[in-house]
C-alpha cells in the first residue's frame, strides 16, 4: 500500500519548490519584456536625430505602458505579500528585503518618468528613461534571486492571502 502521507508530503514540498522557480520565470518574462522594448527603440533614431524631437509609434508607447503596469503589479505583490512572510519567517533577511523594497520605490519613480516620456506626442529622453529603467531593472531581479529564490524553495509553509 502507498504511503499518502509521504505522497502528500513530496507533493508539498514540490509545489513549494516551484514558488522560487515561479519567481526566476516571472523575472525572465520582465527580462524579455524590457529587452523587446529595448529593440524596438533602438530602431527609432535617438530623440529624433536630425528629425527633431521622437513621436513613438503606438505599438511601442501601448507595449511600454503595458509593461510598466506589469512591472508595477509584480512589485505590489513583493512589497504587500511576499516581503512581509518572508519578513516574518526569515527575519535575518530584513536588511535584504529592506534593500529589495528600496529598489521598487526607486524604480516606482523610473517608471513614472518612463511613463511621461510616453504621454506626449513627442517623447524626448525616451530611450535615457527605458535605459536607467533596464538598468536598475536587470540588476535588482539578479539581486532578488541571488538572496530570495534558495529561501523561497526551502519553505515549508506559504503565504495566507
Amino acid at each position: 500500500m502507498p504511503d499518502h502521507a509521504h505522497t502528500a508530503a513530496g507533493s508539498e514540498h514540490s509545489r513549494l519548490t516551484a514558488f522560487g522557480d515561479h519567481l526566476i520565470a516571472l523575472h525572465d518574462e520582465l527580462r524579455r519584456d524590457i529587452a523587446a522594448l529595448r529593440e524596438e527603440a533602438a530602431r527609432l533614431p535617438a530623440d529624433g536625430g536630425a528629425a527633431g524631437p521622437l513621436a513613438l509609434p503606438d505599438r511601442l508607447r501601448s507595449h511600454c505602458v503595458t509593461f510598466c503596469e506589469a512591472l508595477h503589479d509584480h512589485h505590489t505583490t513583493e512589497d504587500s505579500a511576499i516581503f512581509p512572510f518572508l519578513s516574518q519567517e526569515h527575519p535575518e533577511l530584513s536588511e535584504v528585503l529592506d534593500r529589495l523594497a528600496s529598489d521598487h520605490r526607486h524604480m516606482a519613480t523610473l517608471l513614472n518618468d518612463l511613463r511621461k516620456a510616453t504621454e506626449t506626442p513627442l517623447a524626448p529622453g525616451f530611450h535615457a528613461e527605458l535605459e536607467r529603467l533596464s538598468v536598475e531593472l536587470l540588476t535588482h531581479l539578479d539581486r532578488e534571486e541571488h538572496y530570495l529564490v534558495p529561501v523561497l524553495n526551502s519553505l515549508t509553509n506559504l503565504p495566507v492571502h
